[in-house]
């Protein structure tokens, strides 16, 4: 099949894809739609055995909106993650309480408009393949819609709460997570010989601040070669309506050669040196608080496996800091106790959730 065969079927069924699940999907905070969070955690949601998670927005969507679908987003990794059933309960409500200055006290949080939107019960959460972009969550159809802001409070309030899971279970949530400085995370499997790797300069407060070099590495890589490597500002979707990740194997490459990341930056090439190593400096100047993502890639001689002749990394991300989430989002939780009155507040963190209304 010739590659402009392929694209066009490529384009047709992720077309096809799009058509199917078009729906109004809103991702909070919403600085994270496009970008992974800055910090993992495996209290909030889906977690543990048993536990609850409390978490409150900022004035997401207008009083009168239906909220159809809750979803939470597996934090990124370089193994796939199985499915797994879990026993879990969500209520929603509209709250005046507001980030920052939570109660530790589940329900001096709660507004006074509380629905049961999924009463409790098992559900599946899907595969989490290391190779996903950022638009991939664990969504939950809500069996009672809720109606936001019918009691005048401004912020959404959502408990989850986890019952039970399976043996084998295997997650970690995303979140938004304060700090000072940036933080660094690697996302997928990759294919090809090679290790992806940064490090930065002090800039403004810290590393992988505003003002910061930045020096990606490749090591390991072909020696002698030619390499490239893919910056990007976006980890959805590779083109509007084609979400990511884009498998290169459409096109020829082996499995797990997979683009991981928006091409929104022209590549940048350098030759690897008699090792397999290379690397590319930028200064980050002008901007704070946003998530930016490279893979390095290169062609090597066409193999059976790999008739393209094109490998790819996994992605290396990094959150530019200073990282802040209060006071737009807070959340609440207790680890071990789906049934705690109490939990502990956290400072200045939230998971990444998404919401899709009507």
């Amino acid at each position: 099949m010739s590659l402009p065969v392929r694209l066009l079927s490529f384009s047709f069924a992720v077309g096809l894809a799009s058509v199917a699940g078009a729906q109004i999907q809103l991702t909070l905070p919403a600085e994270f739609d496009r970008a992974w969070g800055s910090g993992g955690t495996s209290s909030a949601m889906l977690g543990q055995d048993s536990s609850r998670t409390q978490m409150i927005y900022v004035a997401p969507f207008a009083p009168g909106t239906v909220v159809t679908e809750f979803g939470v987003r597996c934090a990124p990794s370089t193994i796939d993650r199985p499915s797994f059933t879990a026993t879990i309960e969500i209520r929603m409500s509209s709250t005046a309480a507001q980030p920052g200055a939570l109660s530790a006290t589940f329900a001096n949080n709660i507004g006074n408009d509380e629905v049961i939107v999924l009463p409790q019960q098992v559900v599946t959460v899907p595969a989490m393949p290391a190779n996903r972009g950022t638009g991939v969550f664990a969504t939950f159809p809500l069996t009672t819609p809720f109606v936001f802001g019918t009691n005048g409070n401004p912020n959404i309030c959502v408990d989850f709460l986890v019952h039970g899971r399976s043996a084998g279970a295997s997650w970690a949530t995303d979140r938004a997570f304060a700090g000072t400085t940036g933080a660094v995370r690697d996302a997928g499997i990759g294919c090809g010989i090679g290790t992806p790797g940064s490090s930065s300069t002090a800039g403004v407060g810290g590393t992988y601040t505003d003002g910061s070099t930045v020096t990606f590495t490749l090591t390991g890589g072909p020696p002698t070669s030619l390499a490239f490597l893919l910056p990007s500002l976006d980890m959805k979707e590779f083109a509007p309506g084609f979400p990511l990740p884009l498998p290169l194997s459409v096109f020829g490459s082996a499995a797990n050669c997979d683009l991981l990341l928006n091409l929104d930056f022209a590549p940048m090439p350098v030759i690897t040196d008699a090792a397999g190593n290379a690397s590319i400096s930028m200064l980050f100047t002008g901007f704070t608080s946003f998530g930016f993502g490279t893979q390095w890639g290169y062609f090597i001689p066409p193999t059976a496996a790999n008739p393209f002749g094109l490998e790819v990394l996994r992605n290396r991300y990094f959150y530019v800091g200073p990282r802040v989430v209060v006071p737009a989002a807070q959340y609440v939780w207790d680890l071990f106790d789906v049934n705690a009155a109490t939990g502990s507040a956290t400072t200045d963190s939230v998971p990444i959730a998404r919401f899709t209304v009507l």
